[in-house]
């Protein structure tokens, strides 16, 4: 008897499991329009803007750490792992965001493909309604400044994006392009400067050293030939001893008399 119970519980909950995403596939995927891919035009928008608003718009609703967003130049893959009950299974899937962008003619192209594949298989793969894309299209936008309405998620999206409008801070600041090269040509001309400064001193240092090199290139000029003799010999013994070694040595007296030829002269 107590065997039946644990089997009937058994494939009640699995049951219900399998219920919970049966219906979210006929509620937000079949009973909808589902399509591959969709397109966006910024004009004037700068694509680094719109990266940043993509990035935004998935880290808002990220208070589990469900997303794994890699960025790249010229496209964003946002991942989440998924887990499919069955009665008897459980399937692993992996929901994609990719996020494929490019700018040229003074505007920002951005492709936008949603779909889950197996774990196990990348090559089966199911595309989402475009209820999904709307939701993120529009977040983006607003993000951006070019939305002023905030959609609120429906039914399954709920469990995956926040409802919660972003924070002053959250907005995206100087999205136009002529303002993205303005700031960048601002640290262009920051490090040029940088860079102008460091070579005139390394300039300044080399020619301080030119001088000081001349000028005792002029000072030995003005020495005759046994001066200069004397002291270079007499600058070799004191490199190579000590003024103990040189007692020791009896060096004492020759540098004595050295210097005594140089007072004379």
């Amino acid at each position: 008897m107590r065997i039946y119970f644990l089997i009937l519980a058994f494939f009640i909950f699995f049951s219900g499991c399998s219920f919970k995403n049966s219906s979210l596939d006929s509620a937000d995927l079949i009973n909808a329009k589902i399509i591959k891919s969709s397109k966006r035009e910024f004009d004037k928008i700068s694509k680094d803007a719109v990266l940043e608003a993509i990035k935004k718009s998935f880290a808002l609703s990220n208070k589990t750490k469900q997303f794994q967003i890699n960025s790249y130049r010229n496209y964003i893959l946002v991942q989440r792992i998924n887990f499919d009950y069955l009665i008897f299974a459980s399937n692993v899937k992996v929901e994609n965001w990719l996020f494929e962008l490019e700018q040229k003619d003074n505007k920002t192209y951005v492709t936008l493909s949603i779909f889950d594949e197996n774990k196990f298989d990348d090559k089966i793969k199911r595309y989402y309604s475009s209820n999904y894309h709307e939701l993120i299209w529009n977040r983006i936008e607003h993000l951006l400044g070019l939305d002023n309405k905030w959609i609120n998620c429906k039914g399954y999206i709920c469990s995956v994006f926040s409802s919660n409008k972003p924070l002053d801070k959250d907005y995206i600041k100087d999205v136009l392009i002529s303002q993205r090269k303005a700031k960048l040509q601002a640290i262009l001309n920051t490090k040029i400067e940088e860079k102008k400064k460091k070579i005139q001193e390394e300039i300044l240092k080399e020619y301080e050293a030119y001088l000081d090199f001349e000028e005792k290139e002029q000072e030995k000029k003005k020495q005759d030939p046994q001066s200069i003799k004397i002291k270079e010999e007499f600058d070799d013994l004191l490199l190579l001893k000590d003024k103990k070694s040189l007692k020791k040595d009896k060096q004492v007296d020759k540098i004595d008399t050295k210097l005594e030829k140089i007072n004379t002269n």
